[in-house]
């Protein structure tokens, strides 16, 4: 944009705001480029104001906006609050699977020993004895837990 002025800037203002152009003066806007940026830029002007000026856009609700925003903070203290616990749910579920695929050879030999020692067609008094090892109640008790933190953790957040 130049920085020299015009003595004919205040007619050529008024003129691109008004759209009345005389002859003399739209021949000294094409020929001064000082004039033709200004009155550029004023018709840009103009045009935006009065395309912003419509009263036909209605404007949202304050309260609304209001109650959307502390609904947002809310949201980001509770997800920066809640940043720990995740983690360290996540580091859990991590070293359940490690712990689980360190023990599955070992974990499998003892469910197929503990599946084969079951006497299905004798009685159903065998089934206590035999379900009752306390390792075998232990791993399906953390295969549980597991899956149910790893669920968690996949949930989708509730809206």
């Amino acid at each position: 944009m130049s920085t020299k002025t015009c003595p004919h800037e205040d007619a050529v203002n008024a003129a691109a705001r008004s759209g009345d152009w005389s002859p003399e003066l739209r021949a000294h806007r094409d020929g001064c480029m000082t004039c033709a940026e200004l009155s550029l830029v004023v018709a840009a002007l103009a045009a935006d104001a009065e395309s912003l000026s419509d009263e036909s856009i209605a404007l949202p609700d304050p309260g609304l906006i209001w109650m959307r925003s502390r609904l947002a903070a809310r949201e980001r203290n509770f997800r920066r609050a809640t940043r720990g616990i995740v983690m360290v749910q996540r580091a859990a579920v991590a070293v359940a699977a490690a712990i689980g695929l360190a023990f599955a050879p070992g974990l499998w030999n003892l469910v197929k020993g503990a599946v084969s020692g079951l006497s299905f067609g004798s009685s159903i008094a065998g089934l206590p004895r035999a379900a009752g090892s306390p390792l075998l109640v232990l791993v399906i008790s953390l295969t549980v837990l597991g899956l149910l933190a790893i669920s968690e953790l996949t949930a989708a957040p509730e809206r």
